[in-house]
């Protein structure tokens, strides 16, 4: 395999880089040829999520599939990461509701045991995140769960999860040369409590590629952008500082004969908070760019050019920036949910 395999827990092994299951919401089997491709590239680790539209059933059958068509050797090293996503509103979800969502997804991917389950709780005004912590940790000692995890959580939402026993393995966050606030306070608590950091959004967007570069701030045109990672950018500085940032990506890339996608997912795995990064290629075709980020390493000339350009330090905490009520981000976030 051309992924090398890291280990977040114990006896736990993962691909370092993960396939993201967002760019196949709403696909069918149709999406499995290209996703078994994957794995036999070496990208053996997935995500999805208890609300991609089906996207557990999805990661269920790329399993089975695998089974049946690849050497056994490979398929037994697939792992499939889903989450259980609290309410935006409302009351706090009862014990027999989190169970019950817990139950579909082990239907829904065909499985006894689900690899890891990541809490998702994007609003802290909603109550219940420690008492679902809590219900989580009992299905895990049942077997329902192996390693339970969080996507988005501050330092103090995990302070309070563990406070309460709650066993968490790792917290998948944002990070980019865009969003660095993983590192302010994040990496420091994770590292002193054994919670591994997952990394996802590498290209922000796709906003760390050649096809932003000298290009007009998207808020003033009608090209289609993320907004929420337009939000970042408007945080680090603005859309001028991005542009430098752009031209420092471009400068290394020109001197390693690569993209700047390539160079800014390479950036992100030598640099990076995260034992293993979510990236978000959609087909097969994708793979040897992103692949070959494992075939060279920045030296120190390549990183001090990309930090003489580095956008303002936030002095927020992970998921700050994305829960404040009137944010593009949460826009985002509930547009996604509902």
């Amino acid at each position: 395999m051309s992924v090398p395999l890291v280990e977040i827990a114990p006896g736990y092994r993962v691909s370092r880089l993960i396939k993201g299951g967002w760019q196949t919401i709403g696909r069918g089997n149709d999406a499995i040829d290209d996703l078994l491709e994957f794995v036999r590239a070496g990208v053996t680790t997935f995500e999805t999520a208890d609300t991609y539209d089906g996207g557990e059933a999805l990661m269920g059958a790329l399993r089975g599939a695998a089974r049946r068509l690849l050497p056994r050797e490979l398929a037994d090293w697939i792992k499939i990461h889903t989450r259980y996503t609290g309410p935006m509103s409302g009351t706090r979800p009862t014990p027999r509701d989190v169970a019950d969502s817990v139950d579909r997804s082990l239907r829904d991917l065909g499985v006894e045991r689900i690899d890891l389950l990541q809490m998702q709780w994007w609003n802290l005004e909603v109550p219940g995140l420690v008492e679902t912590g809590l219900v989580l940790a009992d299905l895990r000692a049942q077997g329902k769960v192996g390693l339970l995890g969080v996507c988005n959580l501050g330092v103090a939402q995990l302070e309070q999860l563990r406070d309460a026993g709650v066993p968490i393995a790792t917290n998948q966050v944002l990070y980019s040369a865009i969003d660095r606030r993983a590192e302010r306070k994040m990496v420091e608590y994770c590292r002193a409590h054994d919670i591994a950091l997952l990394t996802f959004a590498p290209l922000a967007g796709g906003f760390l590629s050649e096809l932003w570069r000298d290009a007009g701030d998207p808020v003033t045109s009608r090209a289609p952008y993320g907004k929420e990672y337009r939000a970042l950018i408007e945080a680090g500085g603005g859309w001028p500082a991005f542009q430098r940032l752009l031209d420092a990506f471009a400068a290394v890339a020109d001197r390693r004969d690569r993209s700047i996608a390539s160079v800014a997912l390479r950036w992100v795995l030598q640099c990076g908070p995260g034992q293993a990064v979510l990236f978000g290629a959609s087909t097969p075709d994708r793979l040897p760019g992103a692949l070959a980020v494992f075939d060279y390493a920045l030296d120190d000339e390549d990183l001090a050019t990309i930090d003489a350009a580095a956008l303002i330090a936030s002095p927020l905490d992970v998921g700050e920036i994305e829960r404040a009520p009137d944010s593009v981000i949460m826009r985002a976030i509930r547009t996604h949910l509902d």
